[in-house]
């Protein structure tokens, strides 16, 4: 298909094809400063990010190894290491969503801004958007950790008072927190879009209105995302299965079965492309999740268009100030 110079509106009331559509459009118009600037960021923490995801997999495959053999409790220092490996990915994780955040908003700050498509965008002007959208990432991370922490200590302590019926509770309370995330995902997924795109939006004013734009397009928004999301899955699938055959190889040829020589799992060459093979999973889940921050982007423009008239508003301002 052919791709053309012509500027792809953020705000604009688009039906349930053009609301997909729109993402490949604005990727096949603008992949290369996208990719560039996500290699520039994501892929050096990609680097140590796979270290700290192999050596979790690594941990847990010998803790379990361990229990089967000895048929026993867990040791101590088996325990340790996947804990300190898990809180490890976590974190690189974390530092990786924010500078996704970042890269991908601050780009489409630029375009937004703009009349056509990111052609040679240079670090220096991608820097003001660029700490602009990654401070109001972190903001926005902190402020769902703290409310992902207050839940689990709710939830903690609702199980523990019920300790009685704690079985039946777990699955009532799991069933209903699926429920609570599914009617919850599309005011949430438009909270960092308003946050980040509107330059005078508070953090509170954010949760309302992505909340309000969320509710009010509920229906085609979370069928959008589902799609989406479903596309960018398979992608994602596809990235890491190199790395999920080489562990599963790594784990059956480790496991000491009579007859089966797994030493040449264990040499430099196979462990070096076994962590290639790591890195590939954590930059390839980037590039392919930032398709969906994109399209989290559009959805909310389609929101704010069809219920605020963002564009009918602003010429409306900009007539009165001519």
């Amino acid at each position: 298909m052919q791709v053309t110079d012509e500027k792809i509106k953020l705000y604009a009331v688009r039906d349930f094809g053009q609301r997909l559509s729109v993402v490949m459009d604005f990727l096949r118009q603008n992949w290369k400063p996208l990719l560039l600037y996500l290699t520039y960021f994501l892929l050096p923490l990609s680097l140590v990010q796979a270290l700290s995801l192999n050596g979790f997999m690594n941990s847990y495959s010998e803790l379990i190894g361990g229990m089967a053999q000895q048929a026993g409790e867990p040791s101590t220092e088996g325990i340790i290491s996947l804990a300190l490996n898990l809180l490890a990915f976590l974190g690189f994780y974390m530092v990786g969503a924010v500078l996704m955040y970042a890269v991908v908003y601050g780009l489409m700050r630029i375009y937004e801004r703009g009349t056509g498509p990111l052609t040679g965008v240079t670090w220096q002007e991608l820097k003001p958007d660029f700490m602009l959208s990654m401070k109001r990432s972190v903001i926005l991370m902190l402020a769902g950790l703290l409310v992902g922490v207050g839940v689990l200590l709710v939830v903690g302590v609702f199980v523990a008072l019920a300790s009685l019926v704690t079985a039946m509770l777990i699955i009532v309370l799991y069933m209903v927190l699926i429920a609570v995330v599914v009617v919850l995902a599309p005011p949430l997924s438009l909270i960092t879009p308003a946050y980040i795109f509107e330059d005078d939006m508070t953090l509170v004013n954010a949760v309302k209105k992505g909340c309000r734009l969320g509710f009010g397009t509920w229906l085609s928004t979370i069928g959008v995302m589902l799609l989406l999301g479903l596309i960018i899955n398979i992608v994602s699938q596809f990235l890491s299965m190199p790395w999920s055959i080489m562990f599963f190889i790594k784990v059956i040829f480790g496991l000491g079965i009579d007859g089966i020589d797994g030493s040449w799992t264990d040499n430099v060459f196979y462990n070096f492309a076994y962590y290639l093979t790591g890195v590939l999973q954590c930059f390839g889940g980037y590039v392919a999740t930032s398709a969906l921050l994109i399209g989290a982007a559009f959805l909310y423009g389609h929101a704010a268009e069809k219920l605020d008239g963002i564009t009918v508003n602003d010429n409306i301002r900009n007539f009165e100030n001519l």
